[in-house]
């Protein structure tokens, strides 16, 4: 066992900012993470960070463009602090060494991704989330945080809805640890191996969701999930791989198979800069239509901007392609919607509190900005603006808390739970359920959804659950691989659950048998684990004053 002040799960991001700020105190800080140092899914955003920091770009305008863009269902008194906060938060960054794009006099170089009403979008070349950590990295050296790698946590532990510790799987070695904790800080990223397609990391496999469900903790917005318009559509090795909004806002024009921007049909005012979860519907109703390519894809042409351009602006992605043996100046780059971002979470409050005492969550694990759908750049400013929030308020709560020890026969129970994949005889692969699971959300509960689909994934999810007792592990990744895949399985049903829900089309979520918005909708469901069933909830929406 061992004991800890404050408990941090997740390295990425705005796990990385909350154990800054919270490492200002005296108290112990801890970081627990499946990946390397350094190595979060945070190191593979492209394209920026959301921040009005130079005109004509101000905080209000970037309220209202990020309400708008989440289709009035956003928590606004979250959204309001997020775009107040943010130019601070990006000072923050350039004194842990960021480098942000400059123009010659010297400021900030933005531009205007989708939806945006001016430029908000700062940036590091393409590479933006990988400069990002850099200094976040250093900074949390510097300020002397425990880091702890290569460790799955399987199981977060609570008593009168106060927060225990959890217990965690090393994956270099098969033993187990207990971590008690005065507080926890749940930033375990978002789910995007949930999908077939996904732009995300293996490591984003949703556990955080289930941790907080388990506990008690209220969820929100879990139906809305969102696809990148432009993932890498071929070959199957890098299917999936983000192609930043960045080259859609550098004269990158969408085309079918027979040459038509086919934009001007859908989005005739903003073309290939609509929403995300509108170009991405595009694609696929191409794509159904037949006017897509052979891999399921549509082009993107970037050739106007000229290789001298593509190479200073959109360097990550030119080599990308390169790879597979596309040279993006000279030829268009096939591509493919990809999830990418879940919009719903753990429900805070703007210090990143949950109902569960020394319990707090940030990052994609929460549900605070986005509303219906997140506009690029927002999800790096989330994380920078209420991880700092949280790590202070976690050192304020830590200080004068106390450690509350764990039932033995509760931690044993979690023992006996894991070990049982390895002990028993025989069993089936935990991959064979992953991709059956993988593909019924991607065809069911995806870009396009109806009922009869959706009824079809939870009968799947159910089935695919009366067979966890089956899965069988070899070794320690066999068995991070089954311990993820049972939690995988917990937040599917609860995306399904909330989509069955809601019964009209807003943002990421359109039903083809609930095609308009309702105005009755502007609301937010709200998802709760009581005696061991989905308690359903519709609330208002949290309005700024």
């Amino acid at each position: 066992m061992q004991s800890v002040d404050i408990l941090i799960i997740g390295g990425g991001g705005a796990g990385l900012r909350a154990a800054i700020e919270a490492a200002k105190s005296t108290l112990n800080v801890v970081i627990i993470s499946k990946e390397a140092f350094g190595h979060a899914h945070t190191e593979k955003a492209m394209g920026g960070i959301n921040v009005a920091i130079k005109a004509p770009a101000t905080p209000e305008q970037h309220f209202q463009d990020t309400l708008k863009g989440g289709w009035h269902i956003g928590n606004q008194k979250l959204v309001d602090i997020f775009t107040r906060e943010m130019p601070d938060r990006i000072h923050d960054l350039v004194s842990y060494g960021v480098n942000f794009d400059r123009l010659p006099d010297g400021s900030f170089y933005t531009w205007a991704g989708g939806k945006q009403s001016a430029p908000l979008n700062l940036c590091a070349g393409d590479y933006t989330g990988r400069e990002m950590m850099h200094g976040l990295v250093t900074e949390t050296q510097q300020r002397g945080v425990t880091f702890i790698a290569d460790h799955y946590v399987t199981k977060l532990f609570a008593s009168h809805r106060h927060i225990q510790g959890a217990l965690a799987l090393n994956l270099k070695t098969g033993s187990l640890v207990f971590f008690q904790a005065k507080a926890i800080i749940l930033a375990a990223g978002g789910g995007g191996q949930l999908y077939k397609i996904t732009s995300n990391e293996p490591s984003n496999t949703a556990e955080g969701y289930a941790f907080a469900y388990d506990l008690g903790a209220p969820l929100v917005d879990m139906e809305f999930v969102q696809f990148h318009p432009t993932g890498m559509a071929y070959p199957e090795s890098v299917r999936g791989s983000l192609i930043t909004e960045k080259v859609r806002g550098h004269k990158g024009k969408l085309l079918n198979t027979k040459g038509e921007r086919f934009m001007k049909r859908y989005q005739p005012e903003r073309m290939e800069l609509a929403g995300r979860d509108e170009v991405a519907r595009a694609i696929y109703t191409e794509v159904k239509e037949g006017r897509g390519t052979k891999h399921g894809g549509v082009y993107l042409d970037v050739r106007e901007l000229g290789k001298k351009d593509i190479l200073k602006l959109i360097p990550d992605v030119y080599e990308k392609f390169k790879s597979v043996g596309v040279d993006i100046s000279r030829e268009m780059m096939e591509i493919t919607p990809t999830m990418h971002h879940m919009m719903g979470g753990v429900k805070i409050n703007e210090w990143g509190q949950t109902p569960i005492a020394g319990f707090f969550a940030v990052g994609e694990v929460t549900c605070s900005i986005h509303g219906a759908n997140r506009l690029g750049g927002n999800s790096l400013g989330e994380g920078q603006v209420f991880g700092r929030r949280a790590g202070m308020k976690v050192a304020v709560f830590a200080k004068t808390a106390r450690q509350s020890a764990v039932s033995k026969k509760d931690v044993a129970a979690e023992v006996d739970r894991i070990t049982s994949f390895k002990k028993r005889a025989k069993g089936i692969p935990f991959r064979d359920i992953r991709k059956i699971l993988k593909k019924t959300m991607w065809d069911n509960c995806g870009i396009v959804r109806k009922k009869a689909q959706m009824e079809r994934a939870l009968m799947d999810i159910v089935a695919l659950e009366s067979r966890i007792d089956e899965m069988k592990a070899k070794d320690i990744l066999d068995l991070q691989g089954c311990l993820e895949t049972v939690e995988m399985l917990k937040v599917a049903q609860l995306i399904t659950t909330a989509a069955l829900m809601r019964t009209e089309s807003r943002g990421a979520h359109f039903r083809e048998d609930y095609p308009e918005m309702k105005a009755d909708w502007e609301k937010n469901i709200l998802l709760v684990k009581k005696n061991g069933d989905i308690h359903k909830e519709v609330v208002p929406t949290i309005k700024r004053s």
